[in-house]
């Protein structure tokens, strides 16, 4: 079986269906760093979940439970994930993240348009990781893309994080520092958690808040959206 890296962290993980080693193969490892992180779901559990699942393939469920495990373990390392469509601009990654159907893989498309696929890249569409390592924070590909296939096996330092809400008008501003947590906490791993892991994404949350600058984007979808928050974010710089 295959060992990986995913986000600077060699994982051990053993699916019993295809769908995964599909899905993760540019995160394929062959050094010799020891694995930290190990990960095996039980087919009879899989299976028994399908019954009430029937709508996902076997291996597609199987995927799910992966995400929400790995998802769970590394945050022991300084990483979580954000519900989110990453991007590469400038040398930068930039999340945006917002409530389903409200459009952050919409917005993003918008920004390739606007300004060239050549330009920008999105890393994840759905489930990019953030993580504080070389004493940066930087933002992660991983192979859980929410079933987009949209992924790229690659890392950038982060740049900023945008909280996408509907209006008829295109505007953005600076979030307060206080307002942040809230909606980090919904789009973040947060069942399931011990009180020892909970612990972990509770502190990391923190120090990202702490740390990085996040912002409001109130949009209508056009191309307009892009512009004027590609504008925001280069005059910051």
């Amino acid at each position: 079986m295959p060992i990986y890296k995913i986000a600077d962290i060699i994982s051990d993980i053993r699916p019993k269906f295809p769908t995964f080693e599909k899905n993760a193969k540019n995160y394929e490892y062959s050094g010799n760093e020891p694995v930290q992180i190990k990960i095996s779901i039980r087919e009879d559990y899989i299976r028994k979940r399908a019954e009430k699942n029937t709508h996902l393939t076997l291996g597609n469920l199987e995927s799910i439970f992966l995400a929400d495990t790995f998802n769970k373990k590394i945050l022991k390392y300084n990483a979580i994930f954000l519900h989110s469509s990453a991007i590469l601009y400038k040398g930068k990654a930039y999340l945006f993240s917002a409530d389903s159907g409200v459009g952050k893989s919409t917005h993003t498309k918008l920004w390739k348009k606007k300004f060239g696929a050549e330009n920008v890249q999105i890393i994840n569409d759905d489930k990019p990781i953030i993580r504080f390592i070389d004493n940066d924070w930087y933002v992660y590909g991983s192979p859980f893309d929410g079933g987009t296939g949209i992924n790229k096996n690659i890392r950038a330092k982060l740049g900023g994080i945008i909280f996408l809400e509907r209006a008829e008008e295109n505007s953005i501003e600076v979030l307060d520092k206080n307002s942040i947590f809230s909606r980090i906490y919904k789009n973040t791993i947060k069942f399931s958690l011990d009180d020892e892991y909970a612990g972990y994404m509770l502190n990391t949350a923190d120090k990202l808040i702490k740390e990085n600058y996040f912002y409001l984007l109130k949009c209508n979808m056009n191309i307009e959206s892009a512009e004027i928050c590609e504008k925001f974010l280069t005059d910051r710089r």
